[in-house]
């Protein structure tokens, strides 16, 4: 079970060069600004090297693993409103106004994750190796571990051990943080539980409601209301 973090404020995190967050979720949406230090952040979206004058926007209940480097680490978060950070989703940015930005949401959170999305320039992924994304898209079309490394050319031992590293979870997490995902959006955009169930994977709708509130910790019913 993912943990499920909540950010009740702005606050500086500090953290030591070598500490490793394994895979975590957070309930509300939030920015993540870098101020010292490096670190690399992965999940479902890829892998990405965040330094000094990066920004990770966050949308609510996203999960993903953190590793620090060599030194330490000072990261300013910002609870940013669910609107705005769900509509454009998870991204690396740069900017270099990382102090204006900090000092605007001390007085509007709102009006900084605007400012961010307005002016920050988006940062890619650090490019996964060649086979990764077809084995990851083979099995979120409902391939069996073995049948999709097979395809792809590699053993299962070597997948396994790539997706934690690359990812920060083994495969079957992966595919399972997927169908949460599609899911969540799926309720939000209207389907009802019976069909979300369906499209995503799920057994029936039982196995949907128990997945989501142990990841969320909420039912597929308040998602759709939200």
């Amino acid at each position: 079970m993912t943990v499920l973090i909540r950010i009740p404020a702005m606050e500086a995190d500090r953290f030591r060069g070598g500490d490793v967050l394994p895979a975590h979720r957070h309930e509300n949406a939030y920015a993540a600004i870098i101020l010292t230090g490096r670190y690399i952040e992965c999940g479902l979206d890829g892998r990405y090297d965040c330094g000094p004058g990066h920004i990770v926007i966050h949308p609510t209940y996203h999960a993903h693993a953190n590793e620090f480097g060599e030194g330490d680490c000072e990261v300013c978060n910002i609870p940013l409103p669910a609107g705005p950070a769900d509509e454009t989703g998870y991204g690396v940015y740069a900017t270099p106004a990382t102090d204006e930005l900090i000092r605007l949401a001390e007085a509007s959170k709102h009006d900084a994750a605007l400012a961010l999305l307005e002016e920050a320039t988006t940062q890619a992924p650090i490019a996964p190796p060649q086979w990764l994304d077809e084995f990851l898209a083979l099995l979120f079309c409902g391939w069996r571990i073995e049948a999709a490394a097979t395809a792809c050319r590699v053993s299962v031992p070597h997948a396994s051990r790539v997706c934690r590293r690359w990812l920060g979870s083994p495969p079957t997490d992966i595919r399972r943080e997927a169908q949460i995902r599609r899911a969540i959006q799926e309720l939000r955009d209207g389907a009802s539980i019976a069909e979300t169930a369906q499209l995503c994977g799920f057994a029936d709708q039982p196995h949907l409601t128990r997945a989501l509130k142990s990841a969320t910790g909420r039912t597929p019913a308040t998602f759709r209301a939200a």
